[in-house]
């Protein structure tokens, strides 16, 4: 049954015209300005070089339907039933997002384009797991040269070439969280230091060996990294057109670093077929193929002494998107391997507290594998739509014991008021198995479903 489903959602990915949750070319639209824009983003004959001033709020209301299980050690067994970022409860208001941004174009010629954007609201960029010492406000500082015919060159710090889900612009979806294997495997948690090797009964019966961080002190990866990438967008025939990325990053996520020694390599290629409109509703059909090879070094202190460890983080998937007459249809297959985040883990033992660390299994046997299905339908064009997507993760396929699978369906619809300013409400049904670990099994059946609105208004 398992295999029956990947095989199939992997030919879906590859076979069918079907739709997208975005139909937009986000690599151009966020790399570079286009050949006469005027500031408020219509098509002139002339280009301007007045600075951009945009940006976007995502405010939203959260409550999760699962139990929390406090063990009698008192550590907290269930972050899965508690709310991202800081999972310290159930339900509640939050400023997820709030983003301030400002691109242009530094020259008449339109020869070098700029990028910034900050970050101020309570999410994994300011506050992971509770962890407030994280913070930064910097999430993209870029130029772009385009001196070289279909050759474009990306300094800085900003989105590297990947799944549609990272690279889309976040605030024109309608779900309000990613996918498992999104949130999980792609979504990168960085970990400097680990303590002792954890196996058997320590990490839920699996063989499988896992660490856990002694201490969090950088911001979620947010799908971007510093370093410099060379791309664009090649037309070849009629409405057609190629698109490549390379990007050779620090693997150090947002997190100010010049330092590459866990350099890592991204790569990207889409064939799309655009049939009009521009932006979020641009229409378009596009079949991508994306990967990212990288290491992570870990410094591992147990009775011994100091360990280093170094562990290779491999992501790759492939995809397909389409968005015409108010239909959107996206589907994505992904795989990891090597290095493989395990969950958040409660070390404290005070009932009332908790201290959120990180788990990762790290050598090169380890295998994950995810993907998703999502369908949009637009009631009313630009106005009202309804829509739904399925989403699974299976982590540790190599581990009877430690394997999980997750699986969730989200419904939801939207009103728009105009643009990507709109409410979102989605329902989540969540569910996760452990099919080789019964007493790892008992603590997921405390997963319940969940409940989101959220409110984006963008200027």
């Amino acid at each position: 049954m398992k295999r029956n489903l990947k095989m199939g959602l992997a030919g879906l990915t590859l076979m069918m015209g079907g739709s997208e949750i975005q139909g937009a070319n986000w690599l151009m639209l966020q790399g570079t300005q286009p050949e006469t824009v005027a500031p408020m983003g219509v098509k002139v004959p002339y280009r301007s070089k007045k600075p951009k001033v945009w940006g976007f709020i995502q405010a939203n209301y959260k409550q999760d339907l699962g139990d929390v299980l406090i063990a009698p050690d008192g550590k907290t067994k269930t972050p899965f039933s508690l709310l991202n970022p800081d999972l310290s409860g159930q339900k509640g208001f939050d400023l997820f997002r709030a983003r301030l941004a400002l691109r242009g174009m530094a020259d008449s010629e339109n020869k070098v384009n700029y990028f910034f954007m900050t970050e101020f609201a309570n999410n994994g960029v300011n506050n992971l797991a509770g962890h407030k010492e994280v913070a930064t406000y910097f999430t993209d500082a870029s130029v772009t040269l385009k001196h070289i015919p279909y050759a474009k060159i990306r300094a800085g710090m900003f989105k590297y070439p990947g799944s549609e889900e990272g690279l889309q612009a976040v605030f024109v979806s309608p779900y309000v969280e990613f996918t498992t294997m999104t949130g999980q495997q792609l979504l990168e948690r960085f970990a400097t230091h680990v303590g002792d090797a954890q196996q058997g009964a320590a990490a839920g019966g699996a063989s499988t060996v896992h660490y856990t961080t002694t201490e969090v002190d950088k911001p979620v990866g947010a799908f971007r990294d510093t370093g410099v990438q060379i791309f664009d967008a090649i037309p070849i025939k009629e409405a057609w057109t190629l698109t490549y990325a390379y990007m050779y990053g620090n693997g150090q996520g947002i997190s100010y670093s010049s330092s590459n020694r866990q350099e890592t390599h991204y790569g990207y290629l889409a064939l799309e077929e655009t049939y009009g409109g521009r932006g979020y509703f641009t229409e378009c059909m596009k079949f991508y193929v994306w990967g990212q090879k990288g290491k992570r070094h870990l410094l591992s202190t147990d009775d011994t002494g100091s360990h280093l460890i170094d562990a290779n983080r491999k992501r790759y998937g492939v995809g397909m998107t389409y968005y015409k007459h108010g239909i959107r249809f996206e589907a994505e297959y992904m795989k990891a391997k090597g290095m493989i985040f395990t969950g958040a883990k409660d070390v404290d033992p005070d009932p009332l507290k908790t201290n959120w660390q990180f788990q990762f299994a790290v050598g090169d046997e380890n295998e994950a594998d995810g993907g998703y299905v999502n369908l949009q339908y637009e009631v009313l064009p630009k106005k009202v739509e309804v829509f739904g997507r399925y989403d699974y993760l299976n982590r540790l396929t190599n581990d009877k014991k430690g394997e999980r699978q997750f699986k969730t369906t989200t419904l939801g619809c939207s009103y728009r008021f105009r643009g990507p300013t709109r409410l979102d409400f989605n329902y989540m049904f969540r569910d996760a198995k452990a099919p080789g670990n019964a007493k790892a099994q008992k603590v997921l059946d405390k997963m319940g479903d969940r409940i989101a609105l959220q409110l984006t208004a963008a200027f």
